[in-house]
């Protein structure tokens, strides 16, 4: 697929984000109910170089819901190196970090959990690795947008454009407007409290690796 050939979709939201309802804006809903009519929100990335910082490129990029956990896996394994840390975090939280632990071992530590990990509207989750030889940061925000930090923009631009997401000048973003952030299970609990905990224990048993210096 060449590069022109990429155009960007209206995205698919993920289930727990969708925009207010006018009967859940306070005081007068009119102003908001405009800015949100306005909103274009499509799929595509946005780059920007950066100097004198541990990473050179900064990408920020809107996947479809329901191919958020793919396009997280295959950055993984091509910006990574062997040795990556996983996250996962709560939305305004400071994410929980796990240990180094080997690449394939740091994605799989989210696996089971791919259907909540791209619909749930507080759960944020990625990997890192920060080393004297490498900066690499993959984030899925809770909005699940991406925020990428990394010295291999290349590799990370033929991955997005392979998944389908093309490079634009300007891009909006979700919560760039007024948004309802949802997490509800089947019974009407939240749904992000199994996830969120058990693959925090699920660090705990992460093969440790050593990181290089």
């Amino acid at each position: 697929m060449r590069i022109s050939d990429i155009k960007p979709e209206p995205l698919i939201f993920p289930h727990g984000i969708r925009f207010p309802r006018k009967n859940e804006i306070p005081g007068d809903p009119s102003d908001v109910l405009k800015k949100v009519a306005r909103a274009q929100i499509t799929t595509g990335y946005i780059l920007q170089k950066t100097e004198g910082k541990s990473f050179d490129t900064y990408i920020e990029a809107n996947v479809h819901a329901t191919d958020v956990f793919d396009v997280f896996r295959k950055l993984s394994f091509a910006l990574m190196p062997e040795v990556a840390a996983p996250l996962i975090g709560l939305k305004e939280e400071e994410p929980v970090f796990g240990p180094y632990t080997y690449r394939a071992a740091a994605v799989g530590a989210f696996e089971a959990y791919i259907d909540v990990l791209q619909n749930d509207g507080f759960l944020e989750f990625g990997l890192i690795h920060q080393s004297e030889l490498a900066f690499e940061e993959i984030f899925v925000a809770s909005p699940k947008y991406f925020k990428i930090w990394t010295n291999m923009g290349e590799v990370a631009e033929e991955v997005l454009q392979s998944a389908g997401i093309p490079i634009l000048e300007q891009l909006e973003f979700i919560d760039e407007y007024p948004i309802v952030s949802l997490s509800v299970g089947k019974r009407g609990n939240a749904a992000w409290t199994d996830p969120f905990y058990s693959i925090q224990e699920g660090f705990a048993k992460l093969p440790k690796a050593e990181v290089p210096r």
